[in-house]
């Protein structure tokens, strides 16, 4: 063959050494593998850093694969330094025919593509992943312009799914209606182009006759569903009528009498039948992807007597929680909802002990929850990866173990799932106070208040604005809540109200709120003793780090480095937000102080506050 040119040679030396034919095998082999991780990833509970080092590893093994083909050759006798080219031998690959040349150098670029897309691909996938950041616009918003998240914005049809009635003969089945409204508006929820008013909000009107123009405007939505269940032994009648409240016309009813088997048709039936009625796609593949029905009717029964435990919270009913969901795990071990239950009930255990009204001190109750309330999520995650509760549930544990980054992605991986997940909005904004990022939490509370302005969330967006500096507004929020709690439920409002008052020096407005709620062990020793300005009277204080705000109160911030210069992290859970608050500005660079957020992964992490001046909820 004449006038061949150097490239042609070098192509024909390629494959007489079979670097071709490695490049195509490795590059294949190489995409296979990276798919096969990327859907073994999570299952395994692999890091993202695991699933970059594949990458690299994957890419850097190329070039040295292709030179060890090169210089090698493996033979009968072993592998061999690569010989050069006998006389005429290139000569002949380069006369043989297209047929015989072609296939060998595009099965190399084929391997080449595949290696090149298939890092690429799954590379884009964890990083997504593994970066928060980049996720959390997408999810909750940011800015200070947009703080309070004004639902205005939110252009989709809205609906408030009121407290079904129970109609049954013997009037002891309210635990079932109750349930069977939560599982309703968990099915609307999962309807993207709806938008569902929280639990919470809508059980508000629990036996009452509102007037539903006033619920409509009240809760911010154009649409209410109501209706009533009776449940007789395994038959079921359920009503339900779709109301726009604006006008009281009835958009949409129906009734339904089957047999307690079919309840998760139901379900789905009136999902597909609001969905038609409001013209809005379903957004999902299949009407059965609405539901995850068990099987086993007597297991559905525990758990919605389970989750009606968690609702009403206290230590008797959280343990009773505990339970009914390990009850309906032993009937259906498979069932993803049941095992979510379970990881949120155990994750609030600590929360709440028998005969305290504070949390646990003991850092084996909260080992035990911890252990227990993750393997719990990782079950039902297992078993349903979409299952947003059970990831707010391992994103809390990882949370209050200072697990900040894999609490951040398991948070974000929830609010993709659910955009308008309460509590994980909520829970988020308390993982963002805690380490730092104020302003960010702020808008994560305040869109979780936007969605349902409970006692609850306003304790928790108060809390978030104290650590803000902003105490005006921490005493208005908190206020609002206590009038919310009658039956003095939640802790929080006391704690972020009674904190406020001590740092305005409203010592009676304090006072009066430790007799009226009946706390009065740390928040009044804390009047005491900062009306005497003696701080010999906050040595029974429980809280270290309450009694070292209570010092720099006093002006005495010797005494609080002495306080905070301890083992004051023990139990790792979340009242140690507090040190970030701006009391402990003047001596947060004190090496003591630095050594405490060391101990959490804090060390140098400087607060971001959201600036005066941001709107109001209520602007």
């Amino acid at each position: 063959m004449s006038d061949v040119h150097g490239y042609q040679r070098f192509f024909a030396e390629l494959k007489r050494r079979r670097v071709f034919r490695i490049m195509a095998v490795y590059g294949t082999v190489a995409f296979v593998l990276l798919q096969l991780a990327d859907i073994a990833f999570e299952p395994l509970g692999l890091p993202q850093s695991a699933m970059t080092f594949l990458i690299v590893l994957a890419l850097a093994g190329f070039p040295i694969a292709v030179g060890l083909a090169w210089a090698f050759d493996l033979t009968s006798e072993g592998v061999k330094k690569t010989e050069d080219a006998a006389p005429g031998e290139l000569t002949r690959i380069l006369d043989a025919p297209a047929s015989a040349r072609w296939p060998a150098g595009l099965l190399a670029l084929v391997g080449v593509a595949a290696l090149v897309f298939g890092a690429w691909f799954v590379g884009k996938r964890a990083g997504a992943s593994e970066s928060p950041a980049a996720g959390a616009t997408a999810v909750a918003p940011t800015g200070v312009d947009l703080a309070y998240a004004e639902l205005s914005e939110d252009s989709r049809p809205s609906i408030a799914v009121l407290p079904f009635k129970d109609m049954s003969q013997a009037g002891d089945q309210e635990y079932f209606s109750d349930g069977m409204t939560e599982e309703i508006l968990n099915v609307l929820t999962k309807i993207p182009d709806i938008r569902v008013a929280a639990r919470t909000t809508a059980f508000a009107y629990k036996g009452q006759e509102p007037d539903l123009r006033e619920v409509g405007q009240d809760l911010g939505v154009r649409y209410i569903l109501e209706g009533s269940v009776r449940k007789a032994g395994d038959d079921l009648r359920i009503t339900a009528q779709l109301i726009d409240a604006q006008d009281n016309f009835h958009v949409w009813s129906d009734s339904y009498d089957r047999q307690l088997d079919n309840v998760f048709e139901i379900q789905s039936e009136i999902a597909e039948a609001i969905a038609g009625a409001l013209r809005v796609p379903l957004g999902v593949d299949e009407t059965s992807d609405l539901v995850i029905p068990t099987g086993d009717m007597t297991a559905y029964d525990l758990y919605l007597e389970g989750r009606a435990r968690v609702r009403d919270r206290g230590a008797e009913n959280i343990a009773d929680a505990i339970t009914l969901f390990e009850a309906a795990i032993a009937r259906d071990s498979v069932w993803a909802p049941a095992w979510a239950g379970l990881a949120i009930a155990r994750s609030l255990e600590p929360y709440y002990q028998p005969g305290r009204s504070v949390p646990a001190t003991d850092g084996r109750v909260w080992d035990t929850a911890f252990v227990a309330a993750e393997r719990a999520a990782l079950r039902a995650l297992e078993l349903d990866p979409d299952n947003a509760s059970a990831r707010v549930a391992l994103a809390t544990v990882f949370r209050d173990r200072w697990r900040w980054a894999e609490a951040e992605v398991e948070f974000l991986k929830a609010l993709a799932t659910d955009p308008d997940n309460v509590e994980a909005h909520q829970q988020y904004a308390e993982l963002l106070s805690v380490v730092g990022r104020g302003m960010e939490a702020l808008n994560s509370s305040a869109r979780a208040l936007a969605l349902d302005r409970s006692a609850i969330r306003l304790g928790s967006h108060a809390n978030v604005a104290l650590a803000n500096g902003r105490v005006d507004e921490a005493i208005e929020l908190s206020r609002e809540g206590i009038e919310k709690d009658p039956d003095n439920n939640v802790n929080l409002l006391d704690y972020v109200l009674g904190r406020a008052y001590l740092q305005t020096g409203r010592y009676d407005e304090a006072e009066r709120l430790s007799e009226s709620r009946g706390r009065k062990r740390d928040l009044g020793s804390a009047i005491a003793a900062l009306r005497a300005d003696d701080p010999g009277m906050l040595d029974d204080l429980d809280d270290p780090i309450f009694k070292a705000q209570s010092l720099m109160m006093m002006g005495r911030p010797d005494l609080a480095l002495e306080e905070l210069d301890g083992d004051v992290l023990d139990p790792p859970f979340m009242g140690k937000a507090d040190l970030f608050a701006p009391v402990f500005d003047p001596i947060r660079d004190d090496p003591r102080v630095q050594a405490l957020l060391a101990q959490m992964g804090l060390e140098g992490v400087e607060p971001v506050r959201a600036p005066p001046g941001v709107r109001t909820p209520d602007d």
